[in-house]
């Protein structure tokens, strides 16, 4: 009799412990992560690149919005079983699948887990695990592939980030993900007081996930209180630590081609940060005029379409509500057409991207070199 109740019992703690069969609800094979907003621009927005009198962004973005510069996730869901305590969630990028590039515990009645910031046009595998005393049992495991042109990432309260990657050159080929992105700053400057806009959820994203190793910040002295007189308070590291190396390149004329001759130094500081493996987010206030402009030449001098270069320039309207200012039409002293008409006017090239490289050359400094280096780098 002792003797069957203990296989009642062991019996009994078989099935308590054993992965619960319902498991998750795979995702599909495939999914995107743009957002309706971005997908539906990208879908309909090839440029004459001789007429710059239009644009396309005001068709796809509402007015005074600015919810639309984040990706889409990737959701999994299951079945709730009061088995699992909770349950643990791994995804595995295909390319290098040794460890996860992310994991999640929530609680297992939450029944579903939204995942961001993965890399487009790349194959990743997912287990899922429940909880039950002090053990995880697999529950479900799979693969997937996540489609999209641009990777816009999300990190809480920090605006307008996204990747380089997916742009287009003139001879067919892509600029790589995962080294050089560009969006707003990561604190705030009010009034002389400074707080962080980034919380630690954020810092995660740029170490863990977009893993900077280098902050280019293109702000002005006062918007970093350097001139003033509490030196307490003064931008001289980057938020994201002490170990991040973090430069600060005052661009004061947001901007403008035409007049300015201080785009050669950042530009040399990020070809130097890629050439020693440590990736490169690039920044001023709200990652639009001045962010903007550098993030244009920067493709460029990578080979970037015309036509890649127009939109990837308009994208910032997904995060500032489809301002006029950031559309490839606008007309102001600094904005994008004014900049082209002057290039395509005053520098020599086969292509946009080679008049923009020659004007780089002429007028800031750059070297041959470092555009082949930057080319070699972030182009495959």
């Amino acid at each position: 009799m002792k003797r069957a109740n203990g296989l009642i019992w062991l019996f009994t703690c078989v099935l308590l412990l054993a992965p619960a069969k319902a498991g998750a609800q795979s995702v599909p094979g495939v999914v995107s992560i743009e957002n309706e907003v971005l997908s539906r621009y990208l879908n309909d927005s090839d440029y004459d690149t001789a007429d710059y009198t239009y644009t396309n962004m005001d068709k796809y973005v509402p007015p005074r919005s600015g919810q639309y510069d984040k990706p889409d996730p990737v959701v999994f869901n299951w079945e709730y079983t009061s088995t699992w305590k909770e349950m643990q969630l791994e995804i595995y990028d295909l390319t290098a699948p040794e460890t996860p590039v992310a994991r999640y515990v929530v609680p297992a009645a939450t029944k579903t887990c939204a995942v961001y910031n993965l890399i487009p046009e790349r194959s990743y595998a997912y287990l899922l695990l429940g909880k039950n005393f002090q053990y995880l049992f697999p529950v479900e495991e799979g693969t997937f592939f996540v489609e999209g042109r641009r990777r816009m990432l999300r990190a809480p309260y920090v605006t307008n980030i996204r990747d380089f990657g997916g742009l287009r050159t003139d001879d067919g080929r892509a600029v790589r993900f995962g080294r050089l992105y560009r969006g707003a700053a990561m604190d705030h400057i009010r009034g002389g007081v400074r707080s962080m806009i980034i919380t630690p959820d954020g810092v995660s994203v740029f170490r863990d996930v977009m893993q900077i190793g280098a902050d280019i910040d293109l702000r002005s002295p006062k918007e970093l209180l350097l001139n003033d007189a509490d030196p307490s308070n003064d931008m001289t590291n980057s938020p994201l630590g002490p170990d991040v190396e973090y430069y600060n390149f005052r661009i004061s004329d947001f901007g403008g081609v035409r007049t300015s001759h201080m785009y050669g130094q950042p530009i040399a500081k990020i070809v130097d940060c890629l050439e020693r493996g440590l990736n490169v987010y690039l920044h001023c206030a709200a990652g639009a005029d001045r962010a903007g402009m550098l993030s244009f030449l920067l493709a460029a001098m990578a080979g970037v379409s015309e036509n890649d270069l127009a939109r990837d320039y308009e994208l910032t309207s997904l995060a500032h509500g489809g301002s006029a200012r950031h559309a490839r039409n606008a007309l102001g002293a600094y904005n994008y057409a004014p900049t082209v008409e002057y290039i395509k006017t005053n520098f020599q090239g086969r292509t946009f991207a080679e008049k923009v490289q020659n004007y780089l050359i002429a007028k800031h400094d750059v070297t041959r070199a470092q555009i082949e280096s930057l080319q070699r780098i972030l182009v495959e």
